[in-house]
């Protein structure tokens, strides 16, 4: 981050206090004398003023490079109470350096955006990408690893009901977050997890990954984490940081681009390392709950963001166009390492957004400019 330079005016008020500098303040001509005049004094006499204290005064030029080496106030530089301001700590560049909470991964990303004409085709375009995705996972490894969101996506995912192409034998669940609250709560994921999907498909119970109720929260976690590191690698691959690699991971986005439990700026999402964080306060209830972590989100092989709906509308276009400070906006710290990327949208959450811009400019979407500026022709 650079530094910016910072020139305090003078004060209007005079300062009585005594200083071995001064500053020679010459009046100017009178205003309506003429030059030269004897009458109507065209100059009033000098006078001396003593700067206060919190003005640094230069009275040479061009500024000397402190030859005897940097003075004990940086620069002649006092605070406003008169005192010296604080010595610099700085060990030298990049040294004992602490990293911002949040930050973007260098580079760009590329997102797909797949808009359909409603949600009932959302959620047949879904299910097509569910089971493109479990089937090239069943071919490769016989096994296909899928992570759900809660809330509304689990609604998104009935088109899969019913598909005779889809291998669900082979299906390994597991949950972006949950609740910390027993199965049959009405906030737990895993709940409406069941009733929208999986109950009415053949994927074993025993390869649905649950919370364990009646867990303090850091435990809880922490046996969720253990049951995805007892899965084999034929099931769950590592990557060479050992992370594990998720087929696909269906995400939901909420008003506050929040994805998971993943919330804006908060410690948990700036999170670097680790498999399934404790959430003991979350801003939105239920206040306990456990949640993936930003690393494993993008470490999976795809990523899809569903937001249907006018509701949704607002953080879309925020989420897509307008490029926020890291941690602001949860979702935009979305970005798979080697995998994909893709928003299925409807029209109604799809509304506020300007497709037709996104070309033009310099800068690769999602834009860091609202509205964009257009390429030079």
């Amino acid at each position: 981050m650079s530094s910016a330079c910072l020139r305090a005016a003078p004060s209007a008020q005079h300062s009585t206090a005594r200083s071995n500098r001064r500053v020679t303040v010459r009046a100017q001509q009178a205003k309506g004398a003429a030059a030269g005049s004897s009458s109507g004094a065209a100059t009033v006499e000098a006078e001396e003023r003593v700067p206060s204290p919190a003005v640094n005064v230069i009275t040479t030029h061009p500024v000397p490079r402190w030859p005897q080496g940097i003075p004990f106030a940086m620069g002649g530089h006092y605070m406003p109470s008169g005192a010296a301001a604080p010595l610099s700590q700085s060990k030298g560049p990049g040294i004992d350096i602490h990293p911002l909470m949040f930050t973007y991964p260098a580079g760009c990303y590329d997102v797909a955006v797949k808009v359909y004409d409603s949600d009932f085709a959302a959620a047949a375009g879904l299910a097509d990408t569910v089971a493109a995705a479990s089937a090239a996972a069943v071919a490769q490894r016989g096994a296909f690893t899928i992570a759900l969101s809660g809330g509304s996506l689990v609604k998104s995912l009935a088109g899969l009901v019913g598909r005779t192409d889809v291998d669900f034998s082979k299906w390994w669940v597991i949950f972006v977050d949950e609740r910390n609250v027993p199965q049959s709560s009405d906030d737990s994921n895993h709940k409406a997890a069941h009733a929208e999907l999986l109950r009415k498909v053949p994927v074993p119970a025993s390869q649905v990954l649950a919370l364990k109720e009646g867990l303090p929260v850091g435990q809880a976690a922490t046996h969720y984490a253990g049951q995805l590191l007892e899965l084999s690698s034929t099931v769950l691959p590592r990557t060479p940081d050992n992370l594990p690699i998720i087929d696909l991971v269906l995400l939901g986005v909420g008003p506050d681009g929040h994805v998971a439990s993943l919330f804006p700026n908060r410690k948990e999402t700036a999170a670097t390392d680790g498999w399934v964080l404790p959430v003991s306060d979350s801003p939105k209830p239920p206040a306990e709950r456990i949640t993936l972590t930003m690393p494993v989100l993008n470490a999976a092989k795809q990523v899809a963001v569903v937001a249907l709906g006018q509701g949704k509308a607002e953080v879309v276009q925020r989420a897509l166009e307008v490029q926020s400070l890291p941690g602001a906006l949860p979702v935009q710290l979305v970005q798979p390492a080697s995998g994909s990327l893709t928003w299925v949208l409807d029209a109604a959450s799809a509304s506020a957004l300007r497709p037709d811009d996104w070309a033009l400019g310099s800068k690769k979407f999602p834009r860091s400019e609202n509205p964009p500026k257009h390429a030079a022709a």
